[in-house]
């Protein structure tokens, strides 16, 4: 396993960021965890500290991220396609209203650019080989 710490900016299509840590703070990843999409992985595992990347990826739909929850902890003027943040006693979590079926909601928990391209800049910060012990 490899630990890496990133500056990263992420950007869809139109030039929105959808995350950098300029503002979030470095991202720190497990690189053959399983916690980093294997087409992701693949574009970071040889990074050297210092080192810069950019390329664009396709972010993964997983429909095991849809979820049904009760009704009652969705905001009640929420409506379908709509963010919220869920709070629970592990945390706290963005996700997308997908509609309403007896008491329960369809909460889909993928992230906005799921499913879609986006760009990437990265600079690896630091980088550690912990090999097969972990």
């Amino acid at each position: 396993m490899i630990v890496l710490v990133l500056e990263y900016r992420i950007t869809d299509r139109e030039g929105r960021v959808l995350g950098n840590s300029r503002f979030q703070g470095p991202l720190k990843l497990r690189i053959g965890s399983g916690e980093v999409w294997p087409e992701l992985e693949e574009k970071l595992r040889d990074m050297k500290p210092g080192e810069e990347k950019e390329f664009w990826i396709r972010v993964p739909y997983d429909e095991r991220k849809i979820k049904r929850i009760p009704r009652h902890l969705i905001p009640g003027d929420l409506k379908e396609g709509e963010e919220f943040l869920l709070k629970t006693p592990a945390g706290e979590w963005t996700a997308r209203l997908r509609g309403f079926e007896g008491e329960e909601a369809l909460v889909d928990f993928n992230p906005p650019s799921a499913g879609e391209e986006v760009h990437y800049w990265v600079k690896a910060i630091y980088r550690e080989d912990l090999g097969d012990s972990i």
